[in-house]
């Protein structure tokens, strides 16, 4: 057993795998909003709107480095609910299990959007007054989940969460990919985080690139419930806030498959190279071989 600081503490030790791996997902969620929304706070509520993209997607990415560094090796550190279902259609990760991760990670989005908004509370109140409102002057909600562009429709933020998350998860596999360029772990959060950050960048114009339903509907249902009303689902007359759900488990399916059918499956299997070694094998067994020769030695 682990040595603890408190001998009691050994009662709480968790000996089940499941929770052992719920417990890392719901963390290490937390961990990636509470970086990741708090980036949007801060320049918000300091009424700078979003001056500042780079220190915004910068926050996003140590957010899922450290996320990563959090549950990679208690859960595999998957933090997003798309990437989840991803790896399931693929046969990587038991569907059984779907439903555990899934809620661990979207509890773990609601925690910590609570956590920033009592932290933030204080500037929230002089921002807006105690008025909240989704967007406009003093719009606060997409500190927490995304909203569009008042020109780009949903149809089109839609195929941008498809085209998003598909990078997104084709480049985990690539990274994760064993036969590949062989990561070590702290080699995949490290890279993987420069991805999000680089993701953000090039996608987050349209509809501020949610990639994950977790960061995106779990946070939209805690402003629901914390102050701004019906409004976080009702926007566009309720045809928007399904599009951080679907688009993203959509688009993660997606280019999940894209890497498998185009790299991961070509890969040579251990019995591809079974004949060539058998061959070998037995021209190596032939007496005339030179490795068969036996040197005789003149006395």
């Amino acid at each position: 057993m682990a040595k603890v600081p408190y001998r009691f503490l050994k009662r709480l030790k968790l000996k089940n795998q499941t929770a052992r791996e719920f417990l890392g997902e719901f963390l290490g969620t937390m961990i990636l909003i509470l970086f990741g929304d708090a980036a949007f706070a801060q320049t918000v509520l300091e009424k700078r709107g979003v001056s500042d993209v780079f220190a915004v997607v910068f926050g996003w990415g140590v957010g899922v480095m450290m996320g990563l560094a959090t549950a990679m090796g208690v859960s595999g550190g998957h933090i997003n609910p798309a990437v989840t279902v991803a790896f399931a259609t693929l046969g990587k990760f038991p569907w059984r299990k779907v439903p555990v991760y899934l809620v661990a990670q979207h509890l773990g989005a609601f925690v910590a959007s609570a956590i920033i908004y009592f932290n933030y509370i204080d500037a929230l109140n002089w921002y807006d007054g105690g008025n909240r409102a989704i967007l406009g002057e003093t719009g606060s909600a997409y500190i927490w989940a995304t909203y569009p562009k008042e020109y780009v429709s949903t149809a089109n933020c839609f195929l941008d969460q498809i085209v998003g998350t598909g990078i997104l998860m084709f480049t985990v596999l690539a990274v994760v990919d064993e036969r590949n360029v062989k990561f070590p772990l702290w080699g995949a959060a490290i890279a993987l985080g420069f991805m999000i950050c680089a993701l953000a960048m090039c996608y987050g114009a349209n509809c501020m690139a949610a990639l994950n339903p977790a960061r995106d509907f779990a946070t939209r249902a805690f402003t629901a419930v914390a102050g701004w009303g019906a409004e976080p689902f009702s926007h566009r007359n309720y045809n928007y806030f399904w599009v951080g759900v679907i688009g993203p488990h959509l688009g993660a399916i997606i280019g999940g498959w894209m890497y498998y059918l185009g790299v991961e499956l070509h890969w040579p299997d251990e019995e591809d190279n079974e004949p060539e070694e058998k061959e070998l094998k037995e021209l190596i067994d032939q007496p005339d071989h030179p490795n068969n020769k036996t040197e005789r030695t003149v006395v």
